[in-house]
């Protein structure tokens, strides 16, 4: 399947060398087929935000008092980081994606759309962190199950060869960074609004 030409202008410098090498080997060192399985349904099934917002609005009209305020801030964490992610950063740093600068690897999940969406940072990365950590200010003893699913939700991200090492790590500390806004600013009074 030819996804694009694999070679860009400019030989990388160190760091971007570093990241390559990085991400390569989290995207070969790793592969099972449980995680062959597993990894694209996480990578799909974030696209868009689709899934967060159903989950918050489904939070919110079902829930009891904290669930609904939990959403709430779910949706606002998740739209935030995503904003910046997605519609800011993104838009200015325009990095190709690992399948189309790197022979060795092949996107493992559909990527047409992402031809013309450029790497850095990771929205899906932003997206998985922002909801785990908003949920967790709510459910603290669910915060290290929600951690692992938000890093599984990341890695999938290197693991489908669609983003860099460093597109999560940003991606990830963009959700963290804008959940974490996002509860302090709105938490209380989501519970008071839901009380």
């Amino acid at each position: 399947m030819a996804v694009e030409e694999k070679t860009e202008g400019a030989a990388p410098g160190g760091l971007e060398m570093l990241d390559r090498m990085a991400t390569l080997f989290l995207y070969s060192r790793f592969r099972n087929p449980v995680f062959d399985a597993l990894m694209p349904v996480l990578s799909v099934g974030a696209n868009k935000g689709i899934v967060y917002i159903a989950a918050s609005v489904a939070m919110m009209i079902f829930g009891e008092p904290r669930v609904k305020a939990a959403g709430l801030v779910m949706l606002a964490g998740a739209g935030a980081a995503g904003v910046i992610a997605e519609m800011t950063v993104k838009m200015f740093w325009k990095r190709k994606r690992p399948f189309m600068v790197m022979p060795e690897i092949t996107p493992k999940v559909p990527h047409r759309r992402l031809l013309k969406r450029p790497s850095f940072p990771s929205g899906h990365s932003a997206g998985y962190f922002a909801a785990a950590m908003s949920l967790a200010v709510f459910f603290p003893s669910m915060a290290a199950p929600l951690a692992v699913v938000a890093a599984l939700g990341a890695y999938s991200r290197i693991y489908n060869g669609v983003h860099f090492l460093s597109d999560v790590v940003v991606g990830s500390i963009v959700g963290i960074a804008f959940s974490g806004l996002m509860a302090w600013l709105l938490a209380e009074r989501a519970v008071g609004l839901f009380s």
